[in-house]
């Protein structure tokens, strides 16, 4: 059976120099173990066409989805980080690598909406320099390398003054009202900011989990209305045909690989 790994990255996970504490250092890493192990990066889109019977097998044999969640400006801006120095971010890593290889890529980055939920989260989170803004999001939308997706409104994110948040969790977003806020008015932000022609076609679950009425109810009954054709987890398994839109997985960054080594066997499946 076909089946597509989709690799997720987050640019803010800077805590040293290295493979395991940098995910910058581990994407232009990762990129580079892809080219040698024969494999393409196709878009997000690329791989739901043939997910949906839309594109042949060919179209996604010995492929790799690369996705990146939150949307901090570490994203799309090189930065000189305060502790680790300059970083070069997710964007110029990729533009860099197809540059240097003549290999298209792409990636699928999934923003936190919430101007006000940015603030505060740059603040407690990052390291308060105000690095989290969506004025880039339209430059990288129209880079053809970077799609801008949703992440939420908030993040659902324990930080906040909300009593519908009792932890870092997405299983409380369990009634309309609550899916409303948090999927649907990011989907208006976003078609609002990031410019006509374009379509916020994905949603990534914060913390990868989600209530049975979000997955089962809400995105079947209104999903497709939003816009969106699918929605993504982190559970660490391949995308196959038999995987449902609403629940798709995803293998995360230095959480289900942490060195070079773990992900080549992660890989090595895609081409069996």
């Amino acid at each position: 059976m076909m089946q597509v790994p989709i690799l997720t990255y987050h640019a803010n996970n800077i805590t040293g120099m290295d493979y395991h504490s940098n995910d910058h250092i581990a994407l232009a890493a990762d990129l580079k173990l892809i080219q040698q192990m024969g494999l393409q990066v196709i878009s997000l889109e690329q791989m739901m066409k043939w997910h949906s019977g839309q594109a042949p097998d060919t179209s996604v044999e010995n492929s790799v989805v690369l996705t990146c969640d939150d949307g901090t400006d570490f994203d799309f801006h090189d930065l000189d980080h305060p502790d680790y120095g300059p970083q070069s971010s997710f964007l110029n890593i990729l533009k860099n690598h197809q540059s240097n290889t003549g290999e298209n890529v792409h990636i699928t980055n999934f923003v936190i909406v919430s101007p006000q939920a940015r603030l505060v989260l740059d603040d407690i989170c990052l390291v308060g320099k105000g690095w989290w803004n969506d004025s880039w999001w339209s430059t990288a939308q129209n880079s053809g390398i970077m799609h801008i997706a949703n992440h939420s409104w908030d993040h659902n994110h324990a930080a906040f003054d909300n009593p519908n948040i009792t932890d870092d969790s997405f299983h409380h977003i369990d009634t309309k009202p609550l899916c409303e806020h948090q999927i649907r008015q990011a989907q208006d932000y976003l078609l609002k900011q990031v410019g006509k022609d374009y379509q916020a076609s994905f949603f990534a679950y914060p913390y990868g989990n989600y209530s049975h009425y979000l997955r089962h109810e809400y995105l079947p009954k209104y999903g497709f209305e939003l816009g969106l054709q699918a929605a993504f987890t982190t559970e660490p398994k391949h995308v196959t045909k038999l995987n449902q839109i609403w629940s798709m997985p995803r293998y995360v960054c230095n959480n289900d690989w942490k060195k070079p080594s773990q992900l080549q066997r992660i890989l090595t499946q895609t081409m069996d």
